[in-house]
């Protein structure tokens, strides 16, 4: 058959068609693509005429046939719609960014390819010619059906993508585990409220795709928008968000640990921002992302994945009861919600602060660390030269909150012992307690 899949138009989530190599129209006549050619048959069954032209279109959620609360892995269609990988005027990848187990890229949608060297091997130079276009069927049995796709063989796709690629051969068992807690979180309905939308795992090369977020970590996020302006513009600037981003942020954590999900990672490295969702709103959306270290207990069952050593989390951000072992025979305890909330109220301490608590041991590591297991991170707030600039953000918030007592916001949740720590929703109720409402 003379026919090739880079005859289907693939759709944006901005509404342009990503034009094929050469000029085509959106709606066909004849069916040209493998993909087209079923939808086709599957209307002729159904009566319908093969040269009718409907702009119906797909989103990839849609083709994923799997419902809510299933675990069944899911993989990106990519015989349906592919991406490449950005480039620099070097050849070189564009990376998003980097970590134990992964490296992840920018890319773009493209039309599906049979075979490209640049997915097998991202650190090669992008190959710009097309292969033959004969899809390479996926490893495993998937749960992506033709008969999902729309008669016009449209699919919707977003702008970019972020691939995280493993690292390393030890690091494809990381990223399996995983795909299988963001197959499972991504089902929901409310999912891409809470978590940074995923596409599947591409069986090519075992990597992950992923939405990517055009307003980077909250880590940049700080360093953007709040620790280069002055102090009073900081203040306003913060007091403008602070209550709704923390809101929101404690919704999304109390939505995974509905489903079941410790995250076991949250930092402001692991938050990633997109803009608001009108003019007149200052707060940007703010989701979860990076599951390499989470674990999954469903109902009746005992835990899909199991936790890495610590949690696989970062130290600053680690619950202290994670760090001593209750008799020195047993294993370190596990990720639980609790260390969650204690990982999420450090971020926000970051992002008050703009810097850690324990930055002023960053010399010592040992230091460092041994403060960490005392469970103490507001007494450490004023030590080291940002110790005096740090208390006074966190005065200078409060003040321009209506007088809300931000310090004892914080203390709810951070003090080592479990027994004196109130829970996600009661803290959420007492976020930016204070604030007048002429504000």
């Amino acid at each position: 058959m003379g026919s090739t899949a880079s005859d289907m138009p693939i759709l944006h989530d901005s509404g342009a068609v990503t034009p094929p190599p050469t000029p085509t129209s959106v709606c066909h006549s004849k069916s040209n693509s493998a993909s087209d050619l079923a939808a086709a048959l599957s209307g002729l069954r159904r009566g319908d005429s093969i040269s009718s032209c409907e702009r119906e279109t797909a989103t990839l959620e849609d083709l994923d046939m799997a419902k809510p609360g299933s675990t069944e892995p899911r993989t990106f269609p990519y015989d349906l719609t592919d991406y490449e990988i950005d480039s620099d005027s070097n050849g070189k990848k564009k990376t998003l960014g980097s970590g134990a187990w992964s490296e992840v890229y920018l890319a773009r949608p493209c039309l599906p390819l049979a075979h490209s060297t640049a997915l097998e091997n991202p650190s090669a130079p992008i190959p710009r010619a097309a292969a033959a276009a004969v899809s390479t069927p996926p490893v495993t049995p998937v749960k992506f059906l033709t008969s999902s796709l729309p008669r016009s063989g449209l699919v919707r796709t977003p702008p970019l993508y972020a691939i995280k690629h493993p690292a390393s051969r030890s690091a494809k068992r990381v990223l399996g585990e995983e795909s299988l807690i963001l197959s499972y979180l991504s089902r929901f309905p409310s999912s891409s409220a809470f978590i940074v939308p995923f596409y599947g795992q591409d069986m090519r090369t075992e990597a992950l795709v992923l939405k990517a977020m055009e307003g980077g970590s909250l880590d940049d996020w700080i360093a953007r928008e709040l620790n280069n302006v002055s102090e009073a513009e900081r203040t306003q600037k913060l007091a403008d968000v602070f209550p709704a981003l923390a809101t929101k942020l404690l919704d999304g954590l109390a939505w995974m640990h509905a489903q079941g999900c410790v995250h076991a990672d949250i930092k402001p490295g692991n938050i990633l921002l997109e803009a608001p969702t009108s003019p007149d709103d200052p707060v940007p959306r703010v989701l979860y992302t990076d599951f390499s270290a989470a674990t999954l207990s469903l109902p009746s069952s005992t835990p899909t994945t199991a936790p890495t050593p610590l949690g696989g989390g970062t130290w600053t951000f680690l619950d202290p009861t994670l760090l001593t072992k209750p008799t020195s025979s047993a294993a370190l305890p596990s990720p639980t919600p609790s260390a969650d909330l204690w990982a999420l109220a450090m971020t926000l301490l970051v992002l008050v602060t703009g810097t850690s608590p324990f930055a002023c041991a960053a010399a010592n590591r040992f230091q460092q660390r041994e403060m960490i297991k005392q469970g103490a991170p507001l007494t450490y707030v004023a030590y080291g030269d940002a110790g005096p600039r740090s208390l006074a953000r966190i005065a200078a918030l409060g003040k321009a909150l209506g007088g809300w007592d931000v310090s004892g916001w914080f203390a709810r949740v951070l003090v080592r012992e479990m027994g004196g720590r109130v829970g996600v929703e009661e803290w959420k109720k007492e976020v930016g307690k204070g604030v007048v409402s002429e504000r």
